[in-house]
């Protein structure tokens, strides 16, 4: 068996969250077991804790045989309730084997045993449904759905777009499609408009949210090359439809994108497991985070308002992972006609290009009291919020203006291509003095290329003693 055929072996755990739904629902099913077959000593009935352990053992092992949470997205109705019906029906197996063959569970009850299945095959069915209603509102919101671009050839889109159109549930989503051998932008394949050729890739790339691209280009090996190369500059996730691998690309993988094997290259060697670490970091930390604000609010609010009149939160659209607009929360420190004095200001800014805004003595920060929450990083606090929600990150890059993004250099979109933060490489490496905005883009660069989560955590311990020491804000 090639690496392929493992990958696709591998489907049940990439639905860990369907597990817990089956688990939970074996729970309920053998508390209902038990009360329906008046077993009123189950508390402590040492039958009740062998199928306690056994039950759930016996769902995992017959998943795994059965491949029951393999394409569990795409199967309809009468598909998933022959499936459940399958599974369970091993597990009775499974348990008579164990209770009367093997004579290992002689205080078995045939009513604990009869309950149990006429409660678990519908409770099963239907939380499996549930949770499938639940993903797919959840995926029909950009935040949460991966927005795929496919780049093939106009001999191959139509397939393509029929085979797409028959998955229903993903957490990803077909948003644009490009032609690479014809100009066809604006004309239809399939009732799928054609966004962009050869010409105009890179540019409608730039100016759209988009995580990952999807190509299939066949008999173009160079060409594909090429073309990944320099969708890798900009941060973005490339799949390669074809069988050989690419030597060069950065932490190749093989998988499954709308029923394609595919070669998989990204310039973040982020796992799933170290994704699932990072957010529970973020959790705990945004919580923490969430309670200082408060407590901070308290206090330097009402210095705010009576120093400048107006909200005491500053609002406003910053631009997250891959070009996902999001509003983000800090106290306000300057005045309330700061964005519209900006545009007087840009003369005076540091950074070329106007990528950033950065100038000395900003006459728009409220004085006293904004000039301190901006040295102690008090200002940045509610962005804490944006952890809990996530919008942002503890540790990442920092989000840019809608202005700024918009004079981005393709090269300029790989820093996007992780979630935001409150600090970062860039800000513990002495952002006061660092008026390059290429230097940034390297140093972000540089922190996605080499993520682990014990670099967030030198990070963070970094930008708490660097604002201890000497005041920078992170």
């Amino acid at each position: 068996m090639d690496k392929m055929d493992k990958e696709d072996k591998k489907g049940w755990i990439r639905h860990l969250d369907f597990i817990v739904v089956d688990l939970a629902a074996i729970a309920v099913s053998l508390a209902g077991a038990f009360l329906a077959a008046r077993w009123y000593t189950w508390e402590t009935s040492t039958v009740t804790r062998q199928l306690a352990v056994l039950v759930p053992l016996f769902h995992l092992v017959s998943c795994i045989v059965l491949d029951g949470y393999n394409k569990i997205l795409q199967r309809g109705y009468a598909g998933e309730l022959v499936v459940v019906c399958k599974t369970q029906f091993l597990i009775f197996f499974l348990l008579i084997f164990f209770a009367y063959f093997l004579a290992l569970m002689p205080e078995m009850s045939q009513k604990v045993l009869v309950a149990y299945f006429l409660c678990s095959i519908p409770l099963t069915f239907l939380m499996r449904l549930a949770h499938k209603s639940f993903l797919s509102r959840r995926y029909s919101n950009v935040k949460y759905v991966r927005q795929i671009v496919v780049v093939t050839t106009k001999k191959e889109a139509e397939g393509m777009l029929r085979q797409i159109a028959e998955i229903t549930i993903r957490n990803y989503r077909f948003s644009g499609l490009v032609i690479m051998d014809a100009s066809m932008t604006g004309q239809q394949i399939g009732g799928i408009q054609v966004e962009a050729d050869k010409d105009t890739v890179i540019d409608y790339l730039r100016k759209n949210i988009v995580d990952e691209v999807f190509v299939n280009i066949a008999d173009d090996s160079a060409g594909t090359l090429k073309l990944t190369r320099v969708l890798l500059e900009m941060g973005i996730t490339v799949h390669i439809y074809m069988e050989g691998a690419y030597e060069g690309l950065p932490n190749k993988s093989t998988g499954n994108v709308f029923g394609y094997h595919v070669l998989t290259t990204t310039i973040s060697p982020i796992s799933f497991s170290g994704a699932l670490l990072k957010r529970m970091l973020d959790l705990v930390g945004g919580l923490v985070g969430c309670i200082l604000t408060v407590a901070i609010g308290l206090v330097i609010g009402p210095l705010i308002f009576v120093c400048s009149p107006g909200p005491v939160l500053f609002t406003q659209t910053r631009v997250g992972r891959h070009g996902r607009p999001f509003k983000i929360y800090k106290f306000r420190s300057m005045y309330m006609d700061a964005e519209e004095r900006k545009k007087e200001l840009m003369a005076k800014n540091k950074i070329q290009n106007d990528l950033m805004f950065k100038m000395d003595d900003d006459p728009r920060i409220i004085r006293g009291i904004g000039t301190f929450i901006r040295r102690t990083s008090l200002d940045e606090f509610p962005q804490f919020w944006n952890v809990l929600k996530g919008d942002m990150s503890l540790v990442g890059t920092r989000p840019p203006t809608i202005d700024e993004y918009k004079k981005y250099s393709p090269h300029h979109k790989r820093r996007l291509s992780m979630q935001p933060g409150i600090t970062g490489l860039w800000q513990v490496s002495g952002r006061s003095s660092i008026l390059d905005f290429e230097e940034v883009v390297r140093l972000d660069t540089e922190y996605i290329e080499n993520w682990n989560l014990e670099l967030d955590i030198r990070l963070i311990i970094r930008t708490i003693l660097r604002v201890w020491r000497d005041g920078e804000a992170a």
